[in-house]
Protein backbone atom coordinates (compact mmCIF):
# COMPACT_ATOMS: atom_id res chain seq x y z
CA UNK A 1 0.00 0.00 0.00
CA UNK A 2 1.23 3.49 -0.86
CA UNK A 3 2.34 5.56 2.11
CA UNK A 4 0.03 8.44 1.25
CA UNK A 5 0.12 9.72 4.84
CA UNK A 6 3.87 9.50 5.35
CA UNK A 7 4.97 12.26 7.72
CA UNK A 8 1.47 12.81 9.10
CA UNK A 9 0.49 12.31 12.75
CA UNK A 10 -2.92 10.95 13.66
CA UNK A 11 -4.77 10.61 16.96
CA UNK A 12 -7.56 8.01 16.99
CA UNK A 13 -9.96 7.79 19.91
CA UNK A 14 -11.76 4.58 20.80
CA UNK A 15 -8.79 2.75 19.28
CA UNK A 16 -8.89 -0.36 21.47
CA UNK A 17 -11.49 -2.20 19.37
CA UNK A 18 -13.85 -2.09 16.41
CA UNK A 19 -13.74 0.85 14.02
CA UNK A 20 -11.05 2.67 16.01
CA UNK A 21 -8.71 -0.31 16.03
CA UNK A 22 -9.20 -0.89 12.30
CA UNK A 23 -8.68 2.81 11.59
CA UNK A 24 -5.41 2.88 13.52
CA UNK A 25 -4.13 -0.03 11.44
CA UNK A 26 -5.29 1.57 8.20
CA UNK A 27 -3.68 4.93 8.94
CA UNK A 28 -0.44 3.26 10.02
CA UNK A 29 -0.36 1.19 6.83
CA UNK A 30 -0.49 4.46 4.89
CA UNK A 31 2.57 5.74 6.71
CA UNK A 32 1.05 7.87 9.47
CA UNK A 33 2.40 7.94 13.00
CA UNK A 34 -0.56 6.98 15.15
CA UNK A 35 -1.49 7.80 18.73
CA UNK A 36 -4.09 5.39 20.06
CA UNK A 37 -6.48 6.68 22.72
CA UNK A 38 -8.91 4.60 24.76
CA UNK A 39 -9.68 3.70 28.35
CA UNK A 40 -8.25 0.17 28.01
CA UNK A 41 -4.49 0.67 28.12
CA UNK A 42 -3.79 -3.07 27.98
CA UNK A 43 -5.67 -3.54 24.71
CA UNK A 44 -3.97 -0.49 23.25
CA UNK A 45 -0.60 -2.01 24.13
CA UNK A 46 -1.24 -5.05 21.95
CA UNK A 47 -2.09 -2.85 18.98
CA UNK A 48 0.94 -0.61 19.49
CA UNK A 49 3.22 -3.64 19.47
CA UNK A 50 1.57 -4.91 16.29
CA UNK A 51 1.98 -1.59 14.47
CA UNK A 52 5.51 -1.11 15.76
CA UNK A 53 6.47 -4.62 14.61
CA UNK A 54 5.36 -3.63 11.11
CA UNK A 55 7.65 -0.61 11.26
CA UNK A 56 5.13 2.10 12.10
CA UNK A 57 5.47 4.69 14.87
CA UNK A 58 2.70 4.19 17.44
CA UNK A 59 1.84 5.44 20.90
CA UNK A 60 -0.76 4.24 23.42
CA UNK A 61 -2.45 6.91 25.51
CA UNK A 62 -4.94 5.88 28.18
CA UNK A 63 -7.76 8.38 27.73
CA UNK A 64 -11.28 9.10 28.86
CA UNK A 65 -12.50 11.54 26.22
CA UNK A 66 -15.40 12.61 28.44
CA UNK A 67 -12.84 14.10 30.83
CA UNK A 68 -11.49 17.40 29.50
CA UNK A 69 -8.09 17.06 31.19
CA UNK A 70 -7.68 13.50 29.93
CA UNK A 71 -8.49 14.50 26.36
CA UNK A 72 -6.10 17.44 26.53
CA UNK A 73 -3.43 15.15 27.94
CA UNK A 74 -3.84 12.74 25.02
CA UNK A 75 -3.29 15.55 22.53
CA UNK A 76 -0.30 16.92 24.42
CA UNK A 77 1.32 13.48 24.63
CA UNK A 78 0.78 12.98 20.90
CA UNK A 79 2.37 16.31 20.04
CA UNK A 80 5.16 15.74 22.56
CA UNK A 81 6.00 12.33 21.09
CA UNK A 82 5.60 13.05 17.38
CA UNK A 83 5.99 16.82 17.19
CA UNK A 84 2.67 17.56 15.47
CA UNK A 85 -0.97 16.61 15.09
CA UNK A 86 -2.41 16.51 11.58
CA UNK A 87 -5.37 14.13 11.83
CA UNK A 88 -7.91 13.74 14.62
CA UNK A 89 -10.36 10.85 14.38
CA UNK A 90 -13.15 11.21 16.93
CA UNK A 91 -14.38 7.64 17.02
CA UNK A 92 -14.91 6.88 20.72
CA UNK A 93 -18.59 6.35 21.39
CA UNK A 94 -21.13 4.53 23.50
CA UNK A 95 -24.56 3.17 22.59
CA UNK A 96 -27.78 3.51 24.54
CA UNK A 97 -30.95 1.54 23.93
CA UNK A 98 -34.39 2.18 25.38
CA UNK A 99 -37.68 3.79 24.49
CA UNK A 100 -37.76 7.55 25.02
CA UNK A 101 -40.46 7.24 27.69
CA UNK A 102 -38.21 4.94 29.71
CA UNK A 103 -34.76 6.52 29.31
CA UNK A 104 -32.94 7.29 32.54
CA UNK A 105 -31.61 10.87 32.48
CA UNK A 106 -28.34 9.79 34.10
CA UNK A 107 -27.71 7.30 31.28
CA UNK A 108 -28.46 9.87 28.61
CA UNK A 109 -26.21 12.46 30.27
CA UNK A 110 -23.32 10.00 30.37
CA UNK A 111 -23.73 9.00 26.72
CA UNK A 112 -23.82 12.69 25.74
CA UNK A 113 -20.62 13.16 27.76
CA UNK A 114 -18.89 10.46 25.71
CA UNK A 115 -20.46 10.95 22.27
CA UNK A 116 -20.66 14.74 22.14
CA UNK A 117 -18.50 16.33 24.82
CA UNK A 118 -15.77 13.77 24.12
CA UNK A 119 -15.27 14.94 20.53
CA UNK A 120 -15.63 18.55 21.67
CA UNK A 121 -12.89 18.09 24.26
CA UNK A 122 -10.58 16.53 21.69
CA UNK A 123 -11.29 19.16 19.03
CA UNK A 124 -10.64 22.04 21.42
CA UNK A 125 -7.39 20.45 22.57
CA UNK A 126 -6.25 19.63 19.02
CA UNK A 127 -7.02 22.85 17.13
CA UNK A 128 -4.18 24.96 18.61
CA UNK A 129 -1.72 22.37 17.26
CA UNK A 130 -3.22 21.91 13.79
CA UNK A 131 -1.67 23.56 10.76
CA UNK A 132 -3.14 24.11 7.33
CA UNK A 133 -4.15 20.78 5.83
CA UNK A 134 -5.30 19.39 9.16
CA UNK A 135 -8.13 16.86 9.18
CA UNK A 136 -10.84 16.45 11.81
CA UNK A 137 -12.93 13.33 11.23
CA UNK A 138 -16.02 12.79 13.40
CA UNK A 139 -17.55 9.33 13.30
CA UNK A 140 -21.31 9.81 13.41
CA UNK A 141 -23.97 7.34 12.23
CA UNK A 142 -26.80 7.10 9.73
CA UNK A 143 -29.13 7.27 12.74
CA UNK A 144 -27.70 10.73 13.34
CA UNK A 145 -29.56 11.64 10.15
CA UNK A 146 -32.77 9.71 10.82
CA UNK A 147 -33.59 8.57 14.36
CA UNK A 148 -35.08 5.12 14.80
CA UNK A 149 -37.15 3.62 17.62
CA UNK A 150 -35.60 2.17 20.78
CA UNK A 151 -32.31 4.08 20.39
CA UNK A 152 -33.62 7.64 20.40
CA UNK A 153 -31.19 8.76 23.09
CA UNK A 154 -28.19 7.48 21.15
CA UNK A 155 -29.52 9.03 17.95
CA UNK A 156 -29.80 12.38 19.73
CA UNK A 157 -26.10 12.35 20.56
CA UNK A 158 -25.21 11.78 16.91
CA UNK A 159 -27.60 14.50 15.70
CA UNK A 160 -25.82 16.83 18.12
CA UNK A 161 -22.40 15.73 16.89
CA UNK A 162 -23.48 16.47 13.31
CA UNK A 163 -24.52 19.98 14.33
CA UNK A 164 -21.16 20.54 16.00
CA UNK A 165 -19.36 19.29 12.89
CA UNK A 166 -21.34 21.52 10.54
CA UNK A 167 -20.59 24.66 12.53
CA UNK A 168 -16.94 23.74 13.05
CA UNK A 169 -16.45 23.02 9.34
CA UNK A 170 -17.30 26.60 8.46
CA UNK A 171 -15.41 28.10 11.39
CA UNK A 172 -12.06 26.48 10.51
CA UNK A 173 -12.32 26.57 6.72
CA UNK A 174 -10.17 29.71 6.42
CA UNK A 175 -7.43 27.92 8.35
CA UNK A 176 -7.34 25.18 5.70
CA UNK A 177 -8.60 22.53 8.14
CA UNK A 178 -11.29 20.15 6.92
CA UNK A 179 -14.05 18.57 9.01
CA UNK A 180 -15.51 15.30 7.77
CA UNK A 181 -18.56 13.51 9.13
CA UNK A 182 -18.59 9.74 8.60
CA UNK A 183 -21.95 7.94 8.68
CA UNK A 184 -21.62 4.18 9.17
CA UNK A 185 -24.70 2.01 9.26
CA UNK A 186 -24.63 -1.28 11.14
CA UNK A 187 -21.08 -2.50 11.69
CA UNK A 188 -19.83 -5.93 12.68
CA UNK A 189 -18.41 -4.97 16.06
CA UNK A 190 -19.26 -5.50 19.72
CA UNK A 191 -20.82 -2.02 19.85
CA UNK A 192 -24.37 -3.23 20.47
CA UNK A 193 -23.30 -5.67 23.16
CA UNK A 194 -21.35 -2.94 24.96
CA UNK A 195 -24.20 -0.41 24.81
CA UNK A 196 -26.10 0.71 27.87
CA UNK A 197 -29.61 -0.68 28.14
CA UNK A 198 -32.56 0.99 29.80
CA UNK A 199 -34.31 -2.36 30.23
CA UNK A 200 -34.01 -5.84 28.77
CA UNK A 201 -35.75 -4.64 25.63
CA UNK A 202 -35.43 -6.38 22.31
CA UNK A 203 -33.55 -4.18 19.92
CA UNK A 204 -35.23 -5.39 16.77
CA UNK A 205 -33.82 -6.66 13.51
CA UNK A 206 -30.73 -5.01 12.13
CA UNK A 207 -28.87 -5.54 8.86
CA UNK A 208 -25.80 -7.78 9.01
CA UNK A 209 -23.54 -4.78 8.66
CA UNK A 210 -20.08 -4.17 7.23
CA UNK A 211 -16.70 -4.95 8.70
CA UNK A 212 -14.91 -2.27 10.72
CA UNK A 213 -12.15 -2.44 8.11
CA UNK A 214 -14.54 -1.12 5.46
CA UNK A 215 -15.40 1.85 7.64
CA UNK A 216 -11.70 2.37 8.35
CA UNK A 217 -11.01 2.56 4.60
CA UNK A 218 -13.49 5.41 4.29
CA UNK A 219 -11.97 7.21 7.27
CA UNK A 220 -8.47 6.79 5.84
CA UNK A 221 -9.59 8.23 2.51
CA UNK A 222 -10.97 11.26 4.37
CA UNK A 223 -7.63 11.59 6.18
CA UNK A 224 -5.92 11.73 2.79
CA UNK A 225 -8.19 14.14 0.95
CA UNK A 226 -10.69 15.67 3.35
CA UNK A 227 -14.31 15.77 2.26
CA UNK A 228 -17.57 16.77 3.91
CA UNK A 229 -19.91 13.79 4.34
CA UNK A 230 -18.85 10.17 3.94
CA UNK A 231 -21.22 7.22 3.71
CA UNK A 232 -19.84 3.72 3.95
CA UNK A 233 -22.30 1.89 1.68
CA UNK A 234 -24.84 2.79 -0.97
CA UNK A 235 -27.73 1.40 1.15
CA UNK A 236 -26.68 3.74 3.96
CA UNK A 237 -26.91 6.70 1.60
CA UNK A 238 -30.25 5.51 0.21
CA UNK A 239 -31.63 5.10 3.74
CA UNK A 240 -30.79 8.70 4.60
CA UNK A 241 -32.03 10.06 1.28
CA UNK A 242 -35.30 8.13 1.55
CA UNK A 243 -35.88 9.23 5.13
CA UNK A 244 -35.28 12.84 4.09
CA UNK A 245 -37.57 12.74 1.05
CA UNK A 246 -40.34 10.59 2.55
CA UNK A 247 -40.25 10.91 6.35
CA UNK A 248 -43.91 9.95 6.79
CA UNK A 249 -43.40 6.70 4.90
CA UNK A 250 -40.41 5.87 7.07
CA UNK A 251 -42.50 6.59 10.17
CA UNK A 252 -45.03 4.01 9.06
CA UNK A 253 -42.37 1.42 8.29
CA UNK A 254 -40.62 1.95 11.62
CA UNK A 255 -43.88 1.92 13.58
CA UNK A 256 -44.23 -1.79 13.03
CA UNK A 257 -40.66 -2.44 14.11
CA UNK A 258 -41.21 -0.34 17.25
CA UNK A 259 -44.03 -2.62 18.36
CA UNK A 260 -41.77 -5.69 18.61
Amino acid sequence: MKETLKGKVALVTGASSGIGEATARALASRGAAVALAARSEERLGFLVREISAAGGPALAVKTDVADEDSARGAVERTVGEFGALDILVNNAGLGLSGRVAELRPEDLRYVFDVNLLGPLNCVQAALPHMERGGRIINVSSVVGKRAIPKVGGYCATKFALNALSEALRVEVADRGITVTSVYPGTTQTAFRENSRRTKDEKRGWRPGGVTPEKVAEKISAAAESGGRDVYVTLPDRIFVAGATLAPGLFDRVLRRWARD
